[in-house]
């Protein structure tokens, strides 16, 4: 029976959205969307680690919304998801598999031998003829993770998608040419998505949300003990932002109680900053690659969009853009009793995207099983035939006959002797490419990945951040840094520790310096990003000398 109805999931460390949606259909029905936070302790980095606990929560949240479909697709969000946009010759669809697993290590210079590698494709250039695509690795380990979840709680699993795609999927089919530029503020991370003409042109991750703006208002004493939504309504009910960091300069209070309502009003303010950042970056990045292209309208969405004036302070920092907020997701259908969630539905784009089928980390293979059942057929083929050959008997020869077969079979032999000359020669070339192979490995250093990690920290260190030296070698890169606060610091060390490329992330000491002219504090410190350590490797020839030295001994 072909699935019509699903119940997409999207997994975070703390918070677990889902919607239950039509699927595959020609305009998407939503039928019930619901949140609710994991229990402590069961989600690392979306993977499951206890699906007991998990899968009970998850049941319980099912029953209270009176969800009964079966069949589920996860989504993952995740920064251990990779993805890679690429470029390859134009070839038929079925051969593309084979040819990105051929290439899949120069996509991800990193271990990705645990890795489930998956692809889309974006569009084919007739005139280059060449194929857009984006590449994806998922750990196998978290994908396993939702299929013990599944398997705990009675579910089917239709699909695995990730968060990026499926907001692309979403506003590629449900607003083609309306949307350029969407800003999705979530909980914990944010993601920046720009298409051209429908388009798929450039998406990014930032692991910075919401949750940040508003842990720094749960900060504040005056404001008295709140959790993470009692402060969201206030941000999104008060005033706690300034429209622009010129109002927030220039503002002058009248008596001391307004001046501690200012400096509250301005640490809130501040805090917005690192988001302005990222996405500076992201807007500098797609116009260096695409001189000729002008972005007006930016679309902003998720919980985030909804704190009180970050438009308006983020339209104060762009000139000539506008900033768009968007609450209520266009061209879906609601059921008239989820009508109430539909004006936050851009909380849950991620699902509603997933509700078509696009991209599928599901399948884990297992070369090893699926090649047994195709051995023991032709094992017991074989064993069929001699059974039938000892049950009808076979002819005895005439010896002479046999004498005349054997010098035969000795001429033929002769005649391919040659064989043999070939061999040697094909044994000798493939010991010689095995020799340059080890070579071109020694010849392979981190630092040739720069480009990459130069990328990351563009992404990942806030704007505030002053690098005065960077120092790279073949076991990682050394930065001497300067940031205003301490709590800029461990901020920083916490968004390194999520680059993928690096094992291990350091700091010597953290010392304070004051510039004696402008008398501005900020704290100075080295910190060491270490190349994950590679692995020793085999040297067969040494083996192999041994062993013919033992068996010469013996």
């Amino acid at each position: 029976m072909a699935v019509t109805k699903i119940v997409s999931i999207e997994i975070t460390d703390d918070l677990t959205k889902l919607c239950y949606t039509s699927y595959n259909q020609k305009r998407t029905t939503v039928y019930k969307t619901m949140k609710f936070y994991n229990p402590e302790d069961s989600v690392e980095d979306s993977v499951i680690i206890d699906p007991a606990k998990y899968g009970m929560e998850l049941q319980r949240q099912l029953k209270k919304g009176d969800i009964k479909c079966k069949n589920v697709v996860f989504i993952i969000s995740s920064n251990r998801v990779l993805s890679r946009e690429v470029k390859i010759p134009d070839m038929k669809e079925k051969l593309i598999e084979d040819y990105i697993e051929g290439e899949k290590e120069e996509y991800f210079p990193m271990d990705i031998s645990n890795t489930k590698i998956t692809y889309n494709i974006l569009d084919r250039d007739k005139e280059s003829k060449e194929i857009r695509l984006i590449v994806y690795a998922v750990p196998i380990e978290l994908i396993q993770s939702y299929h013990t979840l599944a398997d705990g709680v009675n579910l089917n699993v239709v699909a695995i998608d990730s968060t990026g795609n499926a907001t692309f999927q979403y506003l590629k089919r449900e607003v083609p040419g309306k949307i350029d530029f969407y800003f999705q503020i979530n909980e914990n991370n944010s993601m920046f998505t720009i298409l051209e003409d429908g388009k798929f042109a450039i998406q990014r991750n930032m692991n910075f949300g919401a949750e940040s703006i508003a842990g720094k208002l749960m900060e504040e004493v005056p404001y008295g003990e709140m959790d993470f939504d009692q402060a969201m309504l206030r941000l999104e009910n008060e005033e706690l932002l300034y429209k622009s960091f010129d109002e927030m300069y220039n503002y002058s209070p009248a008596t001391g109680t307004d001046a501690e309502r200012h400096e509250r009003k301005k640490r809130i303010t501040e805090e917005v900053r690192p988001l302005i950042a990222g996405f500076t970056r992201v807007l500098e990045y797609y116009n260096s690659k695409n001189k000729e292209a002008v972005i007006n309208n930016v679309y902003i969405g998720g919980c985030g969009s909804r704190i009180n004036n970050i438009d308006k302070l983020f339209m104060s920092e762009f000139n000539g853009i506008n900033i768009i907020v968007i609450n209520d997701l266009p061209g879906l259908k609601y059921f008239k009793s989820d009508l109430p969630m539909a004006k936050n539905s851009t909380e849950f784009i991620a699902c509603i995207g997933a509700a078509n089928f696009t991209l599928d980390f599901s399948g884990v293979e297992d070369k090893s099983s699926s090649s047994t059942p195709v051995a023991f057929i032709v094992i017991v083929f074989i064993m069929t035939i001699l059974a039938v050959a000892a049950i009808i008997g076979v002819p005895l020869l005439n010896y002479k006959l046999s004498l005349d077969e054997q010098e035969d079979l000795r001429a033929e032999k002769a005649q391919y002797q040659y064989m043999q000359e070939v061999k040697d020669t094909l044994d000798t070339k493939q010991a010689n490419l095995t020799e340059l192979q080890a070579f071109a490995l020694t010849t392979v250093t981190a630092n040739e990945y720069w480009n990459n990690i130069l990328e990351q920290f563009e992404v990942n260190l806030p704007s505030n951040t002053i690098v005065s030296s960077v120092t790279s070698t073949d076991l990682g890169v050394t930065m001497v840094i300067s940031i205003p606060t301490k709590y800029e610091v461990s901020k920083l060390i916490m968004q390194l520790k999520k680059i993928p490329v690096f094992a291990n992330i350091s700091v010597a000491g953290v010392n304070e310096v004051k510039d004696d002219e402008t008398g501005i504090v900020k704290e100075e410190f080295t910190v060491s990003c270490e190349y994950p350590v590679p692995e020793p490797t085999e040297e067969p020839a040494a083996e192999s000398s041994e062993e013919s030295s033992e068996e010469a001994s013996e």
